[in-house]
């Protein structure tokens, strides 16, 4: 009914514009001479007639004058669409009518709108999705010209992009130099190494000593050693090894800032194996707190700081207690030493043994050498110092300790034995002090009731007597044994230093 009204409509458009009769269901449609085209000069009358029906318009074309039909082209000029005819929306074919609408369905109708809403709301997500990765957008307004400047070096210098190279990228991140941030630690808590070494490392010296050595032939010269020692008060009194300084015409101490400082010899002690030093600085020194080595427990962590090999001043390196009480002999004294697997190597005798809450338990004195041996490490008990340490700092020695007067001379090989002009290896007598029934040249073969043949022989023999005992020794002279007394003295040594304590 709808392309009925609509063809209808259409039939009263021309009937306004041609007149009634000229539309007519059936009527002719005149054309004017002027919209027939001439090819020959004759004039020439068109009619059609069109009736509307349910398939749309049918007409009929009749002529004057014998002469064929013309197509569309002709009459109208070319390629438009009939005049006067019905229009459906698209060109006017005469041989076929046009086609009418199709009716579209309401459940098609749905469909078609579903689908329309989903593309709607797809591409609406897809945008929002590109603005909140605003990023990887090109136009993005974040990229920098520094960014744009990167991303040209990147490219490759040929010319080629980075896609076209297939080259694999990376990143790599490396620390610019800069010291991490230690935290401070506090001398009695718990720290860890590093914390330790900072708070400690600039109580530890260098000493460096010059002795007169006699050659033979009454040949001298200067003999150069080298050690450790740790500052144990702000005054300047510095603790190291007897043998570091034993004999030593000259001691010098350098501190970790470079400075130096000749020392003054306090005390010594020998069966001890510690020595006290003194310096007058000119400025502040870090002073080590003292622990307690009898507080300390196997396997603990320490660390060890020292001069090896007497050039490599402020050497760190760490290890564990390995053994608490070790009995070690050192240059004939017997000792009650800790025994740990840290380094230690010459030049480390004198140096500090800390442990993890910053104190000094121990003064390195040797170490176990051999093709076999590593990891043998021995230091004095901080303990058994201290009680040195007073009494040296006090009295200028160690109260208590029997010295028997003899100088002594061991005699193990051929080359010393001629030298002296004696004819029998053993321990011989230089000077006697305190009795004038041992000689110059006897030769010790007992005492106190031991054989001997060495003077590390005579300090085990007489390491339980005291002060004021008497000993028999036994001597070798001129072929014969002969048996002495020898009454034990204290020992004093030639020069002394007090030192008053707070």
């Amino acid at each position: 009914m709808n392309e009925l009204n609509n063809n209808n409509e259409n039939y009263n458009n021309l009937n306004e514009t041609f007149g009634a009769d000229s539309l007519s269901s059936g009527a002719d449609m005149p054309f004017k001479a002027s919209d027939v085209p001439q090819t020959d000069g004759v004039q020439r009358t068109y009619s059609r007639i069109y009736t509307p029906g349910d398939d749309g318009y049918t007409h009929v074309t009749t002529t004057t004058g014998d002469v064929p039909e013309p197509s569309q082209n002709e009459l109208y000029g070319g390629g438009g669409q009939g005049f006067g005819a019905p229009q459906y929306g698209a060109p006017y074919n005469s041989s076929k009518p046009p086609k009418q609408p199709k009716k579209r369905s309401g459940a098609a109708t749905a469909v078609i709108l579903t689908c329309a809403f989903v593309v709607v709301a797809l591409l609406f997500g897809t945008v929002g999705f590109l603005f909140a990765k605003g990023d990887n957008l090109p136009w993005n307004s974040s990229y920098t010209d520094a960014e744009t400047e990167e991303n040209k070096a990147s490219q490759p210098s040929d010319g080629t992009s980075n896609n076209d190279s297939q080259k694999q990228t990376a990143t790599i991140i490396k620390d610019n130099g800069t010291l991490a941030n230690v935290s401070a630690g506090e001398i009695g808590t718990l720290m860890t190494k590093t914390q330790v070494a900072e708070l400690v490392k600039d109580s530890v010296v260098e000493i460096t000593t010059e002795k007169v050595v006699n050659g033979n032939s009454f040949y001298q010269y200067v003999q150069s050693g080298a050690g450790s020692g740790v500052i144990i008060a702000k005054e300047g009194y510095i603790i190291t090894n007897n043998h570091v300084i034993a004999d030593a015409s000259k001691i010098t101490v350098r501190l970790t800032n470079g400075n130096e400082y000749v020392a003054t010899l306090i005390g010594t002690d020998s069966s001890s194996d510690i020595a006290v030093l003194k310096i007058e600085p000119d400025e502040t020194l870090t002073v080590a707190e003292l622990g307690s080595s009898s507080s300390l427990m196997l396997a603990e962590e320490v660390i060890v700081i020292g001069n090896p090999l007497g050039s490599l001043g402020g050497t760190i390196t760490n290890g564990i207690v390995s053994a608490l009480a070790r009995e070690i002999t050192i240059d004939g004294e017997t000792m009650t030493l800790i025994q740990t697997n840290a380094a230690v190597n010459p030049g480390n005798s004198g140096g500090g043994m800390f442990n993890l809450y910053g104190k000094l338990v121990g003064i390195v004195n040797a170490k176990s050498s051999g093709t076999d041996v590593e990891g043998l490490g021995f230091a004095i008990p901080i303990d058994t110092a201290y009680e040195t340490v007073k009494q040296l700092m006090e009295y200028g020695y160690v109260r208590g300790r029997i010295d028997h007067g003899l100088e002594l001379i061991d005699i193990t090989d051929l080359f010393t034995a001629a030298s002296y002009h004696v004819n029998a290896y053993g321990v011989y007598v230089y000077e006697s002090k305190y009795t004038d029934d041992i000689k110059s040249g006897d030769r010790i073969t007992s005492m106190n009731g031991c054989e001997v043949s060495t003077s590390a022989d005579i300090k085990t023999a007489l390491k339980d007597c005291s002060v004021g005992d008497t000993v028999e020794v036994t001597v070798a002279r001129g072929g014969k044994l002969i048996t002495v007394k020898l009454t034990l003295h204290e020992y004093v040594p030639a020069s002394t230093g007090e030192v008053n304590f707070d």
